[in-house]
């Protein structure tokens, strides 16, 4: 009994092997395609990537037979002309605020194992406070039987014909959607151009602040500094250093004109609150502050710019992106001096200085040291 039973599953597992090796299991992803639209000012780029098989159901492709494996410059281009640009008429259109553009095939290409259909819609006008753009995707819908589905990136930025592919490969997508045959339309809205630049200016306030206020080694560097109770002129002399110094590097930064190692630069940040709070401890008369502040303000700003690279990758106003940051930094840490300065001032009333000095610099040695030795040997042990 035993054995028969056995003889019984092993006959089961047999057939239904065959069948899952002669059914193709990916037959229904060879029908999923892509496509990623940069949207600029005045015009949208876009790509539409095919797997080969797939590309090849587009009407007339397939008739080139053997020629479609090695095309060449003048095949590819008699292709774009008379094969892809009467199906992109057919079966896909973009509007704006209900008005239709033309859609225009500029290139195909072979990338790897994909093909690569480089579109683009000109001379639009995104003039009003929000602009209602509607793309219909029907490509592909009648000849895979209602089974192709193409997902769709926007990317909202101004990139020119050979930055827009770095965009699409390393920064994240604005919006996403999923072109099928229940789904194919997509509507969002683009804000005009002053609608986007006052969103961006706000959106990179806010951000500059966020960091600066939950930057806490930044905000141990300002308390380390102010600590051993300065004048109102020193004071001032120290904000405007950092300012000027933290706003250079973040701007050279930012414009990739100068890269310095993110792991060096966040060293050298524990070690400038090491520094400052030794300074504090040691030093009988502390001169020259607004230099020793510049100097390791210039650091700071490498530090701004590691946080603020990855938001700003293939944007436009690239320039008054990092300026509102700077901004939102200034603005943060000006919130900390309202906030540490009445402090200080309260407990200079119960407190001599030089005690309340000394406490709160060897606390900040301590955690500035701490730090630094997380740092240097990357041992992330210390989660903020």
């Amino acid at each position: 009994m035993p054995v028969q039973w056995f003889r019984r599953l092993a006959s089961l597992i047999l057939i239904a092997s065959f069948f899952l090796i002669a059914t193709p299991v990916s037959a229904h992803d060879l029908n999923i395609g892509g496509s990623r639209w940069a949207i600029g000012k005045d015009r949208i780029l876009f790509t539409i990537e095919l797997d080969p098989a797939l590309f090849q159901q587009i009407k007339g492709i397939k008739e080139l037979g053997p020629d479609l494996d090695n095309p060449q410059g003048e095949q590819l281009r008699e292709m774009t002309t008379s094969i892809i640009q009467p199906y992109i008429n057919e079966k896909l259109s973009v509007s704006i605020d209900d008005r239709s553009y033309p859609v225009k095939a500029d290139k195909i290409e072979r990338e790897g194992t994909l093909w690569k259909i480089w579109l683009r819609v000109s001379d639009i006008n995104f003039d009003q406070q929000d602009n209602k753009v509607k793309i219909d995707y029907r490509l592909l819908l009648e000849e895979t039987n209602k089974q192709h589905v193409n997902i769709g990136y926007i990317y909202f930025s101004d990139a020119d014909d050979d930055s827009v592919q770095k965009v699409f490969d390393y920064t994240q997508p604005d919006l996403q959607y999923t072109f099928e045959s229940n789904n194919t339309v997509w509507e969002f809205s683009v804000k005009s151009k002053a609608a986007a630049l006052w969103s961006s200016i706000y959106t990179f306030l806010l951000l500059g602040i966020k960091h600066i206020l939950t930057g806490y080694d930044h905000i141990t560097f300002l308390v380390a500094l102010i600590v051993i109770g300065l004048s109102n002129r020193e004071a001032i002399k120290m904000i405007t250093a950092f300012t000027v110094a933290h706003s250079i590097t973040l701007l050279l930064a930012a414009m990739q004109v100068v890269t310095m190692n993110s792991r060096f630069v966040e060293s050298v940040i524990a070690l400038s609150i090491c520094y400052v709070a030794l300074e504090n401890l040691l030093a009988k008369q502390i001169n020259y502050r607004w230099l020793v502040t510049f100097i390791f303000g210039l650091v700071h700003g490498f530090g701004f710019a590691s946080v603020l690279q990855e938001f700003i990758a293939g944007k436009s106003n690239l320039v008054l992106s990092v300026v509102s940051f700077n901004v939102g930094v200034e603005l943060g840490q000006l919130m900390i001096f309202l906030i540490i300065v009445p402090v200080l001032l309260l407990m200079r009333k119960k407190f001599a200085i030089r005690r309340i000095t000394a406490v709160a610099s060897t606390a900040i040695f301590i955690l500035g040291s701490i730090w630094f030795v997380d740092r240097v040997f990357n041992l992330q042990l210390v989660p903020f």
